[in-house]
């Protein structure tokens, strides 16, 4: 990977409803090789793309809300969230959100991150995150997942349906007809990011997340390594 390897290395700052650090809880379907080395790298990769991702998704919703209010915001978000998800996907790593009380239905937890919104619901859990490896060594996945908690902000489109601004609710309504995500309080659990990455394969890109790289650069770099791993030989 000597073309991604030159890039310049950016940092993003943090942001979003989440805040402080949490210790390591992993739960693996079946033992490992990969060393506590790579556990460390590819969840410091990982946040790093949520962060990356959080980020993008707030700048186009405060974006539109400064632009014409919150429910052009709501729409911006119908329009554009899935996209924004897929441009901060590479090389095998992709990012996404889930909830039990989806807006969107793109937006539903499979079974396993089900269980994983579980152990975020649980007193117990103090973390902010949790990671999770499965298959077998020759095709194992990472899986990375990091709670979103409800803020006084969030309440402006996820908060008691009679506290909602009516005029906002019939255009959530139409925009989405088998929304489930209002009735929330500040502080409570509104989801999780959701982050899958091969392990080890993906440990490449997961150096240059830790290191602070965007996607799109990261995204703008492959055509080129690839390119000139397919040449042939002379």
């Amino acid at each position: 990977m000597k073309t991604i390897a030159c890039l310049l290395f950016l940092v993003l700052a943090a942001g979003g409803c989440n805040s402080g650090s949490a210790k390591l809880e992993r739960q693996d379907t079946q033992p490992s090789s990969a060393s506590a080395a790579d556990d460390q790298l590819f969840t410091e990769a990982a946040g790093n793309l949520v962060k990356q991702f959080r980020t993008d998704l707030q700048s186009t919703l405060l974006g539109a809300i400064k632009e014409n209010g919150t429910a052009y915001a709501v729409q911006m978000c119908q329009l554009k969230a899935q996209e924004i998800a897929a441009a901060h996907s590479v090389a095998g790593w992709t990012v996404k959100r889930v909830s039990t009380q989806w807006r969107n239905v793109a937006d539903r937890p499979d079974s396993t991150d089900k269980a994983m919104l579980d152990r975020f619901a649980e007193p117990s859990t103090k973390s902010n995150f949790l990671v999770l490896t499965t298959g077998p060594d020759s095709a194992r996945t990472f899986h990375y997942y990091e709670k979103i908690i409800v803020n006084d902000m969030c309440l402006q489109c996820h908060g008691d349906i009679q506290t909602v601004d009516q005029e906002l609710w019939k255009i959530i309504r139409i925009l989405y007809p088998y929304d489930k995500a209002t009735g929330y309080k500040s502080g409570d659990l509104r989801g999780m990011f959701v982050v899958k990455a091969p392990y080890p394969g993906g440990e490449d890109v997961a150096r240059l997340l830790a290191q602070g790289v965007s996607v799109s650069q990261i995204s703008a770099a492959m055509p080129a390594q690839q390119d000139s791993s397919a040449a042939p030989a002379k």
